[in-house]
C-alpha cells in the first residue's frame, strides 16, 4: 500500500494563539495515546505469534490446582483462564455442579480491557442442572475484526442473582484473554535518501509504502 505525503511551502505566520494551540494538541493527551500505543506494540511482539484467520482455543490454568478451602463447595469453573483467537468465533466455558444435586447457578460476564459488544457478545443467564448432571457450558461469542489491538481480557463469574454478588470461592471466577490475529504493519519512506526539493515550487511529494501487513488503520 502506498501514501503520498503532500507538504506545503510558503511564509505563512502561525499565530502565537495557533502555536499554544498546538503545542497543547501534541503535549496533551495525544502525546499519552502515542506514549500508551508504543509500550503496547512493544508488548505485543514480545506475545505468541498468531497467524491471521487462526482458531485457537486453550486452557491455561486448571481449577483443581487449587485447595479445597478456596474453592465454592457447590459451584464453580474448571477453568480460571482460557485462551482464545479472535477468529476462533466463540469459547465454551466448562461450568461444574459439585454435588451433582439439582439445582441452579447464575452465570454472567464482566468487562476488563476487553469490552462487552465491542470484543465479545455478554452472557447473562441461568443454568439449571437436573440430578447428577456434574457440569454444563456456556457459549460465548467472540467478535472479530480487522483492526490492530493488544491482546485483552474480559471475566466470567457465577453469581447470586438475590443479591446480585458473585458467589464466594476463588473458582466462582475466570479469565478469557482475546488474542489479537491482526497485524497493521508499519510505515516508510520510499524514498531512503536526502530528497531534493527546488524552493521555487510550493509542493513536495514524499512517498510512503506500508509494509509487513495491511490490516486496519495505522
Amino acid at each position: 500500500m502506498r501514501e503520498f505525503l503532500n507538504v506545503h511551502f510558503g511564509t505563512t505566520r502561525v499565530s502565537e494563539v495557533d502555536k499554544d494551540a498546538l503545542k497543547a494538541k501534541l503535549d496533551g493527551p495525544a502525546l499519552i495515546e502515542r506514549i500508551n500505543h508504543r509500550k503496547a506494540v512493544a508488548v505485543s511482539y514480545k506475545k505468541e505469534a498468531i497467524k491471521k484467520h487462526q482458531v485457537l482455543r486453550r486452557e491455561n490454568k486448571s481449577a483443581s490446582s487449587l485447595k479445597d478451602h478456596q474453592c465454592n463447595a457447590n459451584f464453580g469453573f474448571s477453568c480460571l483462564h482460557y485462551s482464545v483467537s479472535e477468529a476462533a468465533g466463540s469459547m465454551k466455558v466448562k461450568v461444574l455442579n459439585k454435588t451433582k444435586k439439582p439445582g441452579r447457578v447464575n452465570v454472567r460476564t464482566e468487562d476488563g480491557d476487553a469490552e462487552a459488544d465491542k470484543d465479545y457478545i455478554p452472557v447473562d443467564t441461568c443454568i439449571e442442572f437436573s440430578n447428577g448432571q456434574s457440569e454444563a457450558e456456556v457459549i460465548i461469542k467472540i467478535i472479530d475484526d480487522d483492526n490492530w489491538e493488544p491482546d485483552e481480557d474480559f471475566f466470567v463469574e457465577l453469581y447470586d442473582p438475590a443479591t446480585n454478588r458473585r458467589l464466594t470461592g476463588e473458582d466462582t471466577r475466570t479469565r478469557i484473554t482475546i488474542l489479537d490475529d491482526d497485524n497493521p504493519g508499519m510505515l516508510v519512506f520510499a524514498e531512503k535518501k536526502v530528497i531534493r526539493h527546488p524552493s521555487n515550487e510550493r509542493e513536495c511529494f514524499v512517498v510512503i509504502n506500508r509494509i509487513n501487513g495491511t490490516d486496519g488503520k495505522i
